[in-house]
């Protein structure tokens, strides 16, 4: 018995091991299909080839394309080449570290796009290197300095982020800026997209503006 529950428990941990090192999620659209992939480290941004062998991808099909509705616990990456195909991988999308990579030298047009939850994110493109960004606010400070953060203190309010896709076009630093406490998202930002769709649910925000 001894020996069964030994060997039970490795095999736990074997388990264990392999989700948490698959814990990379890649999304990319190819040949008019977007495409899922779980991989055990990132790859180098745009590398189809690279992605189909490396990781284990799989094809979404127009009819189930409800990834961006979708919550991300782990890191999530996105290729993609226009505004269009990272509007529907992207907006609404729950994920708190998240790399974006631009795929071409198109120029992209000014677009926001909401991101939920968002706390760290990567922006590439071939006009620029790659930036990077983490997005704080004041009561992470007193949640750090609290011996025993509760529930409480990790719920009170909800990140939400607004995305312009022109930081894409080469722009030389990227930048955010918060504003805590934000009862309604319509009333404080009434010209962004989707303000009086988010302002419907009854919570407290942190809207970031990244640009």
């Amino acid at each position: 018995n001894q020996h069964l529950s030994l060997l039970g428990f490795l095999g736990l941990c074997i388990i264990s091991s392999l989700v948490l090192s698959q814990n990379h999620t890649l999304i990319f659209s190819k040949d008019n299909n977007i495409r899922n992939c779980s991989c055990s480290s990132d790859i180098h941004s745009c590398d189809y080839s690279l992605a189909n062998l490396e990781c284990s991808c799989k094809t979404v099909h127009p009819k189930n394309k409800t990834g961006s509705r979708l919550s991300y616990s782990g890191n999530l990456t996105i290729w993609f080449s226009d505004t269009s195909t990272l509007g529907k991988l992207v907006n609404f999308t729950f994920v708190h570290n998240l790399k974006l990579s631009l795929c071409g030298t198109t120029a992209l047009p000014t677009e926001y796009l909401a991101i939920l939850g968002l706390r760290h994110l990567r922006v590439q493109a071939e006009a620029m290197a790659e930036q990077s960004l983490t997005i704080y606010n004041s009561s992470d400070q007193k949640v750090r300095d609290r011996p025993f953060p509760t529930f409480r203190d990790k719920q009170t309010q909800f990140h939400i982020s607004f995305l312009d896709t022109s930081v894409f076009n080469g722009l030389p630093l990227l930048k955010s800026y918060s504003v805590e406490n934000v009862s309604s998202i319509l009333e404080h930002f009434p010209n962004l997209p989707f303000s009086s769709v988010i302002s419907a649910t009854n919570k407290s925000y942190i809207v970031t503006l990244i640009y």
